[in-house]
């Protein structure tokens, strides 16, 4: 009894950990979250204030009309991964007095719900990130491509401090998103370079986004959840390539010094 009784007890626990861990990431709206401000408790102004800052990071993408069309829980998606959360715990002793002198700012500024106040902005930026020491990534709205929609999306992020653009591909399915590969591991796909290094000797990927990318076959069950990916083409040659996990990757086909496309991957299919 008291071995089932701790039991519960943990995982009672351990669910309300999950929730709490959560309890702002259903709210997909900054001003909807700001007047929500009086019910927000202490130990929880971490994560409200970082949320709040998402929030207003994923709105300004929403105003860029070439991204009309993707929903904003993508574009959250981007933000998370380029400003992930610093908890407070890891912060210095210096960085720490920064964070909660924002706070007793932004209290003031929520409080009065003074939301376009420039001031505010500075003090949630501090907030996040004290003396603006991680922070350095940004996204380029220009650069965000719908490569499968609902599905695949493309996107550059510039980092402010070493001027580094780093390419990036996000794959996304109802409220679950990753940052994933699309370019082949030759040493988890051995094959695939095998056949490709036979078939077009000395050819490499291309630092670009695909020329094109599709879903398989809604008709054909073990074809409907690949993604297939045209490269961007080098010269005359290209290839097609698909995957469904973005770690195993089948060659389906090629076009060599600008001839016809050829298949690889043999079976019932028209392309």
């Amino acid at each position: 009894m008291r071995r089932k009784l701790l039991l519960l007890c943990t995982l009672y626990l351990a669910s309300n950990f999950a929730i709490a861990q959560n309890k702002f990431e259903s709210v997909l709206n900054s001003r909807k979250l700001g007047v929500s401000y009086k019910s927000v408790k202490s130990k929880a102004k971490e994560d409200y204030y970082q949320q709040y800052f998402w929030l207003t990071k994923t709105e300004e993408l929403t105003k860029f009309p070439h991204l009309d069309g993707i929903k904003p829980r993508v574009l959250y998606s981007f933000v998370k991964e380029i400003y992930p959360q610093i908890p407070t715990k890891s912060l210095t002793e210096e960085n720490k007095k920064y964070r909660a002198d924002a706070e007793l700012s932004l209290d003031q500024y929520f409080k009065n719900k003074d939301w376009t106040n420039p001031v505010l902005a500075l003090n949630l930026d501090t907030y996040v990130d004290p003396q603006n020491e991680k922070y350095h990534a940004h996204v380029k709205p220009e650069s965000i491509k719908t490569l499968i929609p609902k599905r695949l999306y493309a996107f550059t992020s510039d980092n402010t401090q070493t001027s580094e653009r780093k390419l990036q591909y996000l794959w996304v399915h109802d409220n679950e998103y990753k940052i994933v590969n699309i370019i082949p591991d030759e040493k988890k796909n051995p094959v695939f370079y095998e056949e490709l290094k036979t078939i077009l000797p000395g050819y490499t990927f291309p630092d670009f986004y695909p020329e094109s990318a599709s879903m398989g076959d809604k008709k054909v069950p073990s074809d409907v959840n690949y993604h297939y990916i045209t490269a961007f083409q080098v010269g005359n040659n290209n290839i097609v390539y698909k995957t469904e996990n973005f770690e195993d990757f089948i060659f389906v086909r090629y076009k060599k010094d600008g001839g016809p496309w050829t298949d690889v991957e043999h079976r019932e299919k028209k392309y």
